[in-house]
């Protein structure tokens, strides 16, 4: 291709020079009959030219001139109405070409006044090409055994150049493959079937070119690849059936086929050999053989096979060697079915079943042996057989597999942690077991008499608390399996509760108390001590003995007086005991004095003294140090003078515990008798009038208190001081206390 290319690319170059375009060049290639323009390169417009002379030597050396012009024109032999010259420049066309107008051209041009001019060129006269013709030494071959030439000629053409193609493709030379002649002459060693063609000669010189006709080489080969087929492809067939088998091979020309059974020549011939109504004596080894009568070769196919069956498969049947089987045993199943040629596929349920360790398949597949079988082996087995024709599956069998007992549960109902005296239950026992599992009870690992899956208990008493357990057995497998035991605790109910003191009236810090909780009736209980509403837990002062019936505490306090209540439980039911609370005698502590730093001369005067102690203290008045006769908690004077100023001491003291304790309050008197006696009076009904409403509010509150005793207590948290004579933010307002049996009580007193 790439030739052609080039050879189309001098052409067109070509057909430009022959118009002598542009300078005289080196070199111009026309055809014969064409013309060809001598284009020189003249002096400057205007010039004038005084002679032109040119002149042609031909191949063989000799000159001759063409045309030398000057005041006239001088024209060579054979040049006269061939050729024209261009005078003002001094080109010159040569018509009517001829091959013998080769060779080169000479040009001398002498200006009027310039130097002269010379140059030369070559002309090459080409005849076109005609009538490629390609010529064969042969066309009737033999592959790998013969030689082919192949001969390209023209009638006309100069200057050639040969290209051999076959199909679309260049023809290059090779081992096999040799170009002579100068490319003319193509010949081929030991031909082979792709060597056949179609062969084209292109012939070409720079003007022209031409192709010749397809010339096609006969090459003979094979026969290959022969092959045989059935029709219908079956790996066995039926007797009585027809079939056809086709025999084909590689060849030219076509070979001949004859038929072999068994290796022994049969009659038939011919690409197609029919059997009709088969019969069993007609199975065997059938192959073709292809046979050249040009190349002698023969070539015969590979065997196929023939297998001709007898009947139809039917009557299959699966006989196991054992029924009743146990897990870890073995049982082989047998299927026996009618029919020749039988295959074996062998399904459980309706998956395949495949050989592995525990699976064996003997008998060419017709036992299947189970080795160590387990539950999930019952079934249900199929056998399928078939032929290449037919087939039949056996009816399913199942296989009685014993195993167990597993997995024995013990299951209580209702479940419950206790059960109370005298109800009902039931106890049920389970077990993975083929067949079903006899069961029998046991209690605390005793045999009892009952037996089956369910044992009822009814009206329990705690004599049949313990722990129960069922034992599964299987009458097939010898097995035994215990349930793990399952506890059944029978409580009774719980009631009065009833909490006692060794000692309920107790010294503070000296003494130490044992409160004993007990209860008429109930099994399996638990103890919990309260204080009021919190939980009493063990402590350095407190212990809990007796699995917690008895709670002692040591070092007792005011704080642990209670109430103490016992909360018994278990696991069906609980009581709880009456409140006890405790009398810790303790005190005086906190003795305070409250009331007035100064007052007026004539006001009415209270002071009041408080203490935390029981039982309650009793009380001693000094005045400057001095007895008084007073013993109350209240020290009144009905209507201060100045002598009442100085130091009041007030000494609280508790009988029981014989401890005392005293407070200090100063008193100043202030004398206002020189003031406004109109205004003293207004003052003194004012405050008269004030101290008996406030004497009036004080003990109607004492009263108020004295009555809300209790509820103060139950308030008010176990392990806080009850010491509340404590003043106030404002200086005038203070807190009356009156001592009670438990506690401090505080009125509160407003001096104005």
């Amino acid at each position: 291709m790439e030739t052609c290319v080039i050879l189309l690319i001098i052409l067109g170059a070509i057909s430009g020079v022959s118009r002598g375009v542009g300078v005289l060049p080196d070199t111009f290639i026309a055809a014969v009959g064409e013309k060809v323009m001598f284009t020189t390169t003249a002096p400057s417009p205007g010039t004038s030219i005084l002679i032109v002379t040119w002149g042609f030597q031909n191949k063989s050396g000799v000159n001759f001139n063409i045309i030398t012009s000057s005041t006239e024109d001088i024209i060579g032999p054979g040049y006269k109405d061939r050729i024209f010259l261009l005078r003002a420049t001094g080109s010159l066309e040569l018509r009517n070409l001829t091959l013998s107008d080769s060779g080169e051209y000479r040009v001398t041009i002498i200006p009027t006044a310039a130097a002269q001019l010379k140059g030369s060129c070559k002309l090459v006269v080409l005849a076109p090409i005609s009538n490629v013709t390609v010529t064969a030494s042969s066309r009737d071959l033999v592959e790998f055994n013969s030689s082919v030439r192949l001969s390209c000629s023209v009638s006309s053409g100069s200057s050639v150049s040969f290209l051999w193609l076959n199909g679309s493709s260049e023809v290059t030379a090779g081992d096999r493959v040799q170009l002579t002649d100068g490319g003319s002459t193509l010949t081929i060693s030991s031909v082979s079937r792709y060597d056949q063609g179609p062969f084209r000669c292109n012939v070409f010189n720079p003007i022209s070119n031409g192709t010749s006709d397809s010339q096609n080489l006969s090459i003979n080969y094979g026969p290959e690849n022969v092959n045989l087929t059935l029709s219908p492809l079956q790996e066995n067939y039926v007797q009585g059936s027809n079939i056809s088998l086709t025999c084909s091979a590689v060849s030219r020309p076509a070979a001949s086929l004859y038929w072999f059974l068994n290796g022994d020549l049969l009659s038939d011939t011919g690409p197609e050999l029919r059997l009709v109504n088969l019969q069993m004596s007609q199975s065997g080894n059938y192959s073709c053989q292809a046979f050249n009568n040009i190349t002698m070769r023969n070539l015969t196919s590979l065997p196929v096979a023939l297998t001709v069956l007898k009947s139809h498969i039917s009557n299959v049947i699966i006989t196991p060697n054992n029924t009743d089987l146990v897990e870890s045993s073995s049982v082989s199943l047998s299927c026996s079915t009618s029919g020749s040629f039988p295959s074996f596929l062998w399904l459980n349920g309706s998956s395949e079943v495949k050989a592995s360790d525990r699976l064996h398949f003997t008998d060419e597949g017709a036992t299947l042996t189970i080795i160590s079988v387990t539950r999930y082996d019952q079934g249900p087995f199929r056998c399928h057989v078939f032929n290449n024709f037919s087939d039949y599956t056996s009816d399913p069998v199942k296989l009685s597999i014993g195993f167990g007992p597993e997995n024995t549960h013990l299951q209580l109902s209702p479940s419950q942690q206790h059960y109370e005296r005298g109800s009902n239950i039931t106890v049920a026992c389970s077990a993975v077991s083929r067949p079903a599992a006899l069961f029998y009870w046991f209690l605390n690992g005793d045999l009892l008499t009952d037996t089956g899956p369910e044992l009822r208990l009814m009206n329990l008493q705690m004599s049949q608390s313990g722990n129960y357990s069922c034992q599964a057995f299987n009458n097939k497998t010898l097995i035994y399996e215990m349930s793990p035991p399952s506890v059944v605790s029978v409580l009774a109910p719980v009631s009065s509760v009833v909490v006692t003191s060794n000692n309920t009236v107790i010294m503070e810090f000296n003494s130490s108390v044992r409160l004993s909780c007990s209860v008429s009736s109930g099994s399996s209980v638990s103890f919990l001590w309260l204080n009021r509403s919190s939980e009493v837990t063990a402590s350095d002062r407190v212990q809990l003995t007796d699995g917690g019936s008895s709670l002692t505490i040591s070092s007792v306090t005011r704080y642990d007086k209670g109430p103490f209540r016992c909360n018994v439980s278990n696991g069906i039911s609980h009581g709880i005991s009456q409140s006890v609370n405790l009398v810790i005698q303790y005190g005086p502590d906190a003795v305070s004095v409250v009331g007035p730093k100064s007052v007026r001369v004539g006001d009415m005067t209270m002071l009041y003294c408080s203490a935390a102690s029981v039982p309650s203290p009793t009380f001693t008045w000094l005045f400057k140090m001095k007895p008084t006769n007073v013993h109350e908690a209240v020290y009144v004077i009905q209507s201060s003078r100045n002598a009442d100023s100085g130091t009041y001491t007030c000494t609280a003291e508790n009988t029981v515990t014989g401890q005392s304790q005293t407070a200090h309050h100063e008193l100043t008197l202030i004398d206002f008798s020189e003031c406004d006696c109109s205004a003293a009076v207004g003052r003194a009904v004012l405050v008269s009038a004030g101290c008996c409403l406030l004497i009036v509010g004080v003990l109607g509150i004492m009263l108020y208190c004295l009555m809300r005793r209790k509820r103060f207590n139950s308030n008010y948290p176990a392990h806080q001081k009850e010491k509340l004579s404590v003043k106030e933010k404002h200086s005038d307002v203070y807190k009356i206390t009156e001592s009670m049996e438990n506690g401090v009580y505080s009125l509160p007193l407003k001096f104005g």
